[in-house]
Parts: structure tokens; sequence; C-alpha cells
């Protein structure tokens, strides 16, 4: 029985030879399995079983669909690569021409100047306008932070209330 559980370390290790192999189908083949090693006998008698399969399909014709694949995914590489090629020669030939202006109100400006002082003056408006709106808010928090001020000792007493509640219990 020593012997079997060595072999059987030894195989799902992937160490052992094929006549150890051999060896162990047989024992647990002969039906005289100890009662420690009767967990390991539906395993191998599963790969029993699977010796007497028959492939639904030709393995040749599997290895035919992988080929087809492995070519359509190397043709979608290339043609991918090619295209990427093509796309970079045209920015390269034919670079874009940007031009740098804004439209204010439906004229045309090409000041660059102009344009981000008045985007800073519309800005700055929004600012103020968000500002205004949310006064109120900020007022109405203010007074909430200082409703919830008694709370703040009251949480203090909780922690004091454990810490001495641990206290009495380390002490019994």
């Amino acid at each position: 029985m020593e012997i079997m559980n060595e072999l059987l370390e030894k195989y799902f290790r992937g160490e052992t030879s094929v006549d150890e192999e051999t060896e162990l189908k047989q024992y647990f083949k002969s039906g005289n399995v100890s009662s420690e090693l009767k967990i390991y006998s539906s395993l191998f008698e599963v790969f029993d079983s699977e010796i007497n399969e028959k492939a639904n399909k030709p393995l040749i014709k599997v290895i035919q669909n992988q080929r087809k694949q492995k070519r359509i995914w190397i043709r979608t590489f290339a043609y991918t690569g090619i295209a990427a090629s093509l796309t970079l020669l045209l920015f390269l030939k034919f670079p874009f021409q940007v031009d740098n202006y804004a439209v204010v109100s439906g004229n045309k400006i090409e000041d660059t100047e102009f344009a981000e002082k008045y985007v800073e003056k519309k800005l700055n408006h929004v600012k103020d306008m968000l500002n205004k709106s949310m006064t109120p808010m900020n007022d109405s928090f203010e007074n909430l932070r200082k409703d919830l001020r008694p709370m703040n000792k009251l949480i203090n007493v909780k922690v004091k209330m454990d810490e001495l509640q641990n206290l009495i219990q380390i002490k019994k």
C-alpha cells in the first residue's frame, strides 16, 4: 500500500514512467484497492473509459479549420497594417491646415488675443452667476454645520464610554 502511495505522489507530480502508470492502472482495475486510495479509483476508471472512445471528427479536418482561422487573422493584421500605412502616408503627404479663428455672434474673429479675452470675460460672467446662485446654499450649509456642533460632543462622549467599557472588561 505504501508503494502505491508513493507511485500516486509521483504520478501527480508527473514523474512516473509508462510502466509505473500501467502498474497504477492495473491496481485500480483489480478491485483490491485499499480504503485510503478508493477516492482515486474513479479517476483511473475515467481514464480507461476515455481510451475506448473514438473521435467524432477526423483530426485532419480540425487542424485544417484551425489553419483557416489562423489565415483569417493573418490577413486581418496584414490589411490593417496596409490601411494604417496608407493613412499615415496621406497625413504626411497632405497635412491638414488648421485655421485659428473663433465665431462670435456669427462673426468670424481671427485675432486670437481678442478671442481669448472674450472667452475669459464670458467665463468670469458664468463664475459670478454661479457664485450668486450658490450663496443661499452656502448659508444653509453653514447653518447646518452650526446646528450639528452639539452632535460632535455626543460622538466624543460615546468614544469615552466605549473606552471605559473596554477598561471594565479588561479588569474582570
